[in-house]
């Protein structure tokens, strides 16, 4: 139905919106500070916030954004320096 319709559109544009300013301030970091612009590697660096996005990504089919990803973590993404993480946490996000 019509509402439906833009409520996927919405969130869709949503989705583009936060990742494009991810993409431009924090990409490969593990957060983006929303009001700061700052990015921080709270996670130990792992790009969290990328790998966590990956599947809602692909789901929402923005092939383009989720190849940049993979390929981050595919060339980049290394877990040498990572401390200490909470293992829940780092679990379910990675």
């Amino acid at each position: 139905d019509e509402l439906a319709r833009s409520r996927r559109s919405h969130v869709l544009n949503s989705m583009k919106h936060v990742w494009k300013n991810y993409r431009e301030l924090a990409f490969g970091k593990d957060e983006l500070h929303p009001v700061s612009g700052k990015a921080t590697n709270s996670w130990g660096g792992m790009g969290a916030t990328l790998v966590d996005s990956l599947d809602t990504l692909w789901l929402m089919d923005l092939k383009k954004e989720f190849n940049d990803g993979k390929d981050w973590v595919e060339k980049t993404m290394s877990h040498t320096m990572v401390g200490e993480v909470n293992g829940f946490e780092t679990t379910i996000r990675i």
